[in-house]
């Protein structure tokens, strides 16, 4: 049961930093009109921070569990696996967003 809840809890978390990565344009669009009173720019620098930051603390905790065997090792290998290979992919596309609002 343990197993079961930290497994999807990690993939919760995972698919959140996604989206965040994903859709950080959209995000600091509407941040800047409704919520904040500050450029799409700056609201973009912190969506993707965090959106990376949230990759790397679920990573972390992963490679915790791992090396103090406290989940089956092939089931925390594939969400570590997964979790790097989403965490790489949405990261490289949220920086090339922020290189592009860059200039």
């Amino acid at each position: 049961m343990k197993q079961k809840l930290l497994s999807i809890a990690f993939l919760v978390i995972t698919l959140f930093a996604a989206c965040l990565g994903l859709f950080a344009q959209d995000i600091a669009y509407y941040f800047a009109d409704h919520l904040f009173d500050a450029s799409p720019f700056q609201v973009l620098i912190v969506v993707t921070l965090t959106s990376i930051a949230i990759f790397l603390m679920v990573f972390i905790a992963e490679m915790i569990i791992l090396v103090r065997q406290q989940v089956k090792s092939i089931l925390l290998k594939r969400m570590l696996f997964t979790n790097v290979l989403i965490g790489i992919f949405v990261s490289m596309w949220s920086w090339f967003v922020l290189a592009m609002w860059w200039g």
